[in-house]
């Protein structure tokens, strides 16, 4: 399984993974931006302004009833970061045309669709449309304020936010209640128009179609768009941590999040990678890891401990659920489980089952044309090639010395504490 890419215009490339295992396709647009305090709340409100109505469909019934009629096709919002890139724009899936009654191209029916709500918006002159716009400012908002009901998340976006403070990758691509309340409708149809002219655009389809015929309708929608296209920066990767920050935070809830940010000093286009995952699983990434069966099975020390890397930033999250005055006893217990891979005190069965579990959720990318856009997508904008199966074999091929050598260069960074005030029969009350 490997990418065909063709060029479409300057900086806009079409990446076609063909795969005959579906049923449904898969086609999507990114736009690819800086990822920038001031602008992310634009950037973050851009695809659901564009979702509201286009032209010939000026409302979310127009486009529904249009998707129903092709066979309950989709199309969705889609705004992520990866690494200190903001990653925005639209997302469809339709079934194979072989599915249809008379052969429909559905792929090419939908992407008309997501170009014409790419490229002819609702608007008011040079402005969106201000209702438009005002009810998704206040979706957006409600977002953002939701966060901090998931505390597990907003722990570790406090942790990112705290350990990363000075660098590009600790704003959030969300943006702020204040930044998103302040856009106005001319000011986000800037920052679209400014999108469209100058970040790259990366196309990705997967599933089967004829990608000529797909390629030429793209470069007939897309080809006359003005471009003069920026370089985006590098994500910045910090090898190794400084002092030990340590943030703790109140909050009126029974249970505490233990959250800890490491430099993992290794990101995917280096030649240890494979060991760094090997490490992390080991650690706290599989339900076989020594955070998992010792500090949350054995001790009971906390209702989930795991960690997880980021493979473009070099980081390695360790989130964790504790009883508040359980805070030093479960991190030492935390570190005592990173010491014993430092010094090697793990055995081939940890080893073995840690292989496992990776190659199993690599082999299981290919159950979903989601889940193998996102993978090949992630890879493209960190600047690395292969497949699935490539990483599989590089796995196999992880010594035990590299797995320490992996453990020894991840150093903790930040350690974040939300700690809970209520008592138990408060927070029942």
């Amino acid at each position: 399984m490997g990418l065909r890419i063709i060029d479409i215009a300057d900086g806009i490339r079409l990446s076609y993974l063909e795969c005959d295992k579906f049923k449904t396709n898969l086609l999507s647009v990114n736009l690819i931006a800086p990822l920038e305090r001031e602008h992310a709340g634009a950037r973050a409100l851009i695809p659901n302004i564009l979702m509201r109505g286009c032209k010939s469909m000026p409302t979310m019934a127009d486009i529904n009833k249009k998707l129903e009629y092709l066979y309950a096709s989709s199309v969705g919002a889609r705004n992520h970061k990866r690494g200190e890139l903001q990653v925005f724009g639209l997302v469809a899936e339709m079934i194979d045309s072989a599915y249809t009654f008379g052969n429909e191209n559905l792929t090419l029916e939908v992407c008309d669709i997501v170009t014409e709500l790419l490229l002819d918006p609702v608007c008011a002159g040079d402005a969106f449309d201000a209702d438009y716009t005002e009810s998704e400012k206040s979706n957006l908002v409600d977002l953002i304020n939701s966060n901090i009901n998931n505390k597990a998340y907003y722990a570790r976006e406090r942790l990112i936010c705290e350990m990363c403070r000075d660098e590009a990758f600790g704003a959030s691509e969300l943006g702020t209640v204040e930044s998103v309340s302040a856009l106005t409708p001319d000011g986000v149809y800037n920052e679209y128009k400014y999108a469209l002219c100058h970040f790259p655009i990366e196309i990705f389809f997967v599933g089967k179609c004829d990608i000529d015929r797909l390629s030429d309708k793209l470069a007939d929608k897309l080809g006359s768009l003005p471009r003069d296209v920026i370089a985006l920066p590098k994500t910045e990767v910090r090898r190794t941590a400084g002092e030990i920050r340590s943030v703790a935070e109140d909050m009126p809830v029974n249970q505490g999040k233990l959250t800890i940010g490491m430099r993992s000093g290794v990101t995917l286009n280096d030649p240890d990678f494979p060991a760094l995952l090997m490490f992390n699983a080991m650690f706290g990434g599989e339900v076989t890891s020594k955070l998992f069966m010792n500090v949350r099975e054995k001790m009971s020390l906390c209702y989930y401990c795991s960690s997880s890397p980021d493979a473009v930033k070099g980081l390695i999250i360790i989130q964790s659920g504790i009883e508040s005055d359980k805070f030093e006893v479960a991190k030492n217990a935390i570190f005592d489980q990173l010491e014993d891979i430092r010094a090697g005190r793990f055995t081939d069965d940890e080893q073995a089952s840690a292989l496992r579990s990776l190659c199993n959720g690599y082999r299981e990318l290919s159950d979903s044309t989601r889940q193998l856009e996102s993978w090949y997508l992630g890879r493209r904008l960190a600047g690395a090639g292969g497949d699935p199966e490539d990483i599989i074999d590089s796995l196999s091929r992880v010594t035990r010395d590299e797995i320490v050598a992996a453990a020894n260069k991840a150093s903790v960074d930040t350690i974040y504490f939300l700690n809970g005030t209520l008592k138990e029969e408060e927070e029942n009350a």
